[in-house]
């Protein structure tokens, strides 16, 4: 896929809420929050955000590239300064027919088999990255729901 075209429509600066649950029985805390994307590099596209947790303010980053042909995955490495701490994790994915990005990762678990974590980027107007957690057995459930507009 040609991530830089795919990106295109989102380049810029946006601010919006970021809402963060750890469980999925658990409210949503809502924290402001900023974005920018931008091409790097002439084949690559990066997601620049700010968020806080609570008083305490966080920041991450997606790296997204795609493959030599539009049937190729795209593929990315984000790193965010609460969710991966130091680590960084990788993904692949495709673009549905809705437009969605749907990038797929995993991270160790400890004492048990590794977890998925999903980004989805939703283009538009009013921007959007909902990010999913995903227990051995169970059904994804939705962590973060970043709301952007211009």
């Amino acid at each position: 896929m040609d991530i830089v075209k795919y990106v295109t429509p989102l380049l810029g600066s946006w601010q919006g809420t970021n809402r963060l649950r750890i469980m999925p029985t658990d409210d949503y805390e809502d924290s402001v929050a900023t974005a920018t994307v931008e091409v790097t590099a002439a084949h690559f596209a990066s997601v620049a955000y700010t968020w806080s947790d609570g008083a305490s303010p966080q920041e991450g980053l997606l790296l997204l590239a795609g493959g030599a042909s539009d049937e190729d995955p795209a593929t990315a490495v984000w790193v965010d300064s609460w969710h991966t701490g130091k680590a960084l994790m990788q993904f692949s994915g495709t673009v549905g027919e809705d437009g969605v990005l749907r990038l797929n990762g995993s991270y160790a678990a400890p004492s048990g088999p590794d977890w998925g974590w999903q980004i989805h980027i939703h283009p538009g107007a009013a921007a959007r990255i909902t990010m999913h957690n995903i227990v051995p057995g169970e059904d994804p459930y939705q962590v973060v729901d970043l709301a952007l507009d211009r």
